[in-house]
């Protein structure tokens, strides 16, 4: 009897919250509740992403996660790897000859060649990630032009441009993001309160969180970093917040900014690429990246708004919360996971 079709995500494990992970997780979500047989395949045994609220099914596989380590970086098997091999293969999730492998944009051109009889998609949420671990990879024959590479998925209008410029042969899908309106939504009370995640480009925002303050930034607006939370503690502070500052860079689509327009936070900050789809001029405020004297400013500027005109910010907050969950809506990412899968397997 034939094996039933199987899509295992590679899914790295991570110290902190991300919103690629999140996206793994929520697409294998969506193809399960639609019919389509799929888990995330994490390295060890009890790996799992406590900080979500999703709970896909999952299974492991330290051997593919090796192989990884060895293949796509280039490393030659000497005896002792071939050993490590051979041992994490009988501890690992036997993948069977009817699976597609997705690979993360991150595991570089020759993912390819780790399991390169099986056929595979390639789920790249950040473009300029692409070339990442691929000092020594093959231009005719990589993990984007290998005959075994169904498609790429991608998650913006910036990403699907860049990669069908690179690899024009292959079929690349852009699905819509969903923000989960249950936790990110509109909230009319807000506190005197800046939100911002610390976790990319810290030393630009060293120099703006420490220059706001020696600027004498009203004390009655607190400074709330987001980090080490659940999903839904983020919701909460961006719900809470009247503003949020982005400091995305260079990103496949920037999450984050996008969630806290959905609450009703104005942005400020850094569009990053992916995020030029959203970053709206009439209702965000975007900074010109590494401009960091404009970037104080423009803070200044939006709180300033907040007490002298808060008839505008909460119009601009309410457009901002409609636009994002208008467009970005659970039911228009389901469709597009949908049509994007059932495209790539029918073909």
């Amino acid at each position: 009897m034939e094996q039933d079709l199987i899509i295992y995500f590679i899914c790295p494990t991570n110290k902190y919250a991300t919103g690629g992970v999140k996206q793994m997780y929520r697409q294998v979500e969506v193809l399960n509740d639609n019919g389509i047989n799929a888990r995330i395949l994490h390295k060890w045994h009890g790996n799992r992403e406590k900080w979500l609220q999703n709970n896909p099914p999952i299974s492991y596989s330290p051997y593919i996660f090796k192989q990884i380590k060895y293949k796509a970086n280039s490393k030659s098997i000497n005896i002792f790897r071939r050993l490590t091999l051979f041992f994490l293969k009988m501890i690992s999730k036997k993948i069977g000859s009817n699976s597609i492998l997705v690979f993360p944009e991150f595991y570089g051109l020759n993912a390819h060649k780790i399991t390169p009889n099986l056929p595979r998609v390639i789920f790249n949420q950040n473009c300029y990630y692409t070339f990442d671990h691929s000092d020594n990879f093959d231009l005719q024959n990589n993990t984007y032009t290998d005959d075994k590479t169904l498609a790429v998925i991608t998650v913006s209008e910036d990403s699907q441009s860049y990669l069908k410029y690179i690899f024009p042969k292959i079929p690349i899908h852009k699905l819509r993001l969903g923000i989960n309106n249950e936790l990110f939504f509109y909230s009319k009370e807000k506190k005197k309160q800046i939100c911002f995640m610390p976790r990319k480009l810290s030393h630009d925002i060293s120099q703006v969180i420490n220059i706001l303050r020696l600027r004498g930034m009203d004390s009655s607006w607190n400074l709330v970093p987001i980090e080490d939370k659940s999903e839904k503690e983020v919701a909460q502070i961006m719900r809470e917040s009247s503003i949020f500052l982005s400091f995305n860079h260079r990103e496949g689509f920037g999450l984050p900014p996008a969630e806290a327009m959905a609450c009703g936070c104005i942005v400020v900050g850094y569009i990053g690429r992916g995020g030029a789809e959203y970053f709206k001029p009439e209702f965000s405020y975007s900074v010109e990246e590494g401009d960091i004297i404009g970037y104080v400013n423009k803070i200044i500027y939006v709180i300033n708004l907040f007490e002298t005109n808060v008839d505008l910010v909460t119009v601009q907050r309410k457009q901002a919360s409609d636009f994002i969950l208008n467009n970005y809506s659970i039911n228009n990412e389901i469709s597009d996971v949908v049509d994007v899968w059932k495209n790539t397997l029918k073909n």
